[in-house]
């Protein structure tokens, strides 16, 4: 009898369940360390308030215990990302008005388990009618109901805890003003963690290209496509809020031309992600052309780019926003990218008629990266296009090279390199700057 042949794909080991459980504590207590970290501030700012509300609703109105101030000023700061200013003020008529609503219907009905039902059904209907925030409704009802259910102290008259309400509306959002510190923070914040997502997709596909393996960059397609919105919308969000903060706190004034800066920023950036979604699938369908053949340059073409990437993160992230160090990286990544560098596989091969094709649009799509990270930084099309070499070229058979420029040619597409250099050595950053 033939032995039983060997099965091409062994299953995997399992890993012990004492790893697993290891592995699931640490990941719950890293990512709660996390939040805990990224929250910090407004927690210390609730908690501020709820305090501050109390003692004010105290020694104005002489209340012995007026917690509805405390838990207004809470609920209205809040948890995670600063609130808009719009938000601030929805929850502030939501909690007013459920307040005042309770107050009526306990004067007229009393309190009881039907007359819950008949004050929480009127405060929703009616915060319905008046907007469309789901959160205005939320803290009318809610609201509403607290005074419902809560007894009243012998000092504690009908509109007693309307003073207490008002107060802890106040109270929020002269904290929330004061005390909002610097609004680049939450939009450096959204940036950085922008950024390194584009930064883990071209360090996978470089590593996909490098080794020719279309597994790794169907992975990387996988998760951009899944991630990437996320990233975009918590930038804007962030954008959205630190505006609001640079206009309406007194300690965001300062850094308004900050805010508009990296506000102005992710409209570049989004298209770059918007285009490493199309140029992660173009990659999958030139290595499946190409039968998985290794490029090392498209390799390094990619490393170049996540290195750009990695400066722009930097200067996010840095006092100064510049953009000198991102642009110069920028330059060396956009030196790569004509189709008669990139599309050479290790063994200095260029593809077929089917791997051509899919290769140059995929070089077509990373200049267009490269377009939107420039203009990103601050340039205009025209400017960031000049960082581009020329894409000119003569075809002899599979001979695919760079035509000699000519005097015609010149007139067409001019050489880029004397005004990207003079750009570079220019550069402050800045995109009103004349140069």
């Amino acid at each position: 009898m033939s032995p039983s042949p060997t099965p091409t794909n062994p299953l995997p080991t399992p890993v012990p369940w004492r790893e697993r459980v290891r592995t699931a504590v640490s990941g719950w207590f890293s990512a709660g360390a996390s939040r805990g970290r990224t929250d910090a501030l407004t927690i210390v700012r609730a908690a501020v308030a709820a305090a501050l509300a109390y003692f004010v609703s105290g020694l104005i109105w002489g209340h012995e215990h007026p917690f509805f101030s405390a838990i207004v000023a809470f609920v209205i700061i809040g948890f995670g990302i600063e609130k808009k200013m719009r938000k601030i003020v929805e929850m502030s008529a939501g909690v007013m008005l459920g307040v005042v609503l309770g107050e009526l219907a306990r004067s007229v009905i009393g309190s009881g388990t039907w007359q819950i039902v008949v004050v929480v059904f009127v405060a929703g209907m009616a915060a319905r009618f008046i907007d469309s925030s789901n959160l205005f409704g939320f803290q009318t009802a809610i609201q509403s109901l607290l005074v419902m259910i809560m007894p009243m102290t012998p000092i504690m008259t009908p509109g007693g805890r309307v003073l207490d309400a008002l107060t802890g509306v106040t109270v929020a959002i002269i904290i929330h003003l004061l005390l909002s510190g610097d609004p680049r923070r939450i939009q450096r914040r959204a940036a950085e963690e922008f950024y390194r997502e584009l930064e883990d997709a071209l360090a996978s596909l470089a590593l996909a290209a490098r080794n020719g393996d279309v597994n790794v960059a169907q992975a990387a397609l996988v998760t951009i496509r899944d991630n990437s919105q996320k990233y975009t919308d918590e930038w804007r969000v962030a954008n959205d809020a630190a505006n609001e903060m640079a206009t309406f706190s007194p300690s965001g004034l300062r850094h308004a031309d900050d805010v508009a800066r990296l506000k102005h920023l992710l409209i570049g950036s989004d298209r770059a992600m918007r285009n490493m979604r199309v140029i992660a699938r173009r990659e999958v369908e030139f290595l499946q052309a190409v039968h998985g053949d290794a490029h090392s340059i498209l390799a390094d073409a990619l490393i170049a780019a996540y290195e750009a990437v990695t400066e722009l993160r930097s200067a996010v992230g840095s006092s100064e926003v510049d953009f000198t160090k991102a642009r110069r990286q920028l330059r060396l990544y956009s030196s790569y990218l004509i189709p008669e560098l990139l599309l050479k596989n290790d063994k200095g091969v260029r593809p077929g008629r089917a791997g051509h094709f899919e290769g140059v649009t995929l070089v077509v799509q990373l200049r267009s990266l490269a377009i939107d990270l420039l203009q990103a930084t601050g340039l205009t099309s025209a400017d960031a296009k000049q960082f581009l070499p020329s894409l000119v070229i003569a075809a002899d058979d599979d001979a695919i090279g760079p035509r000699p420029m000519t005097r015609e040619m010149r007139a067409i597409e001019p050489p880029a390199t004397t005004e990207a250099i003079e750009l570079l050595i220019t550069d402050r950053s800045d995109p009103d700057r004349r140069r």
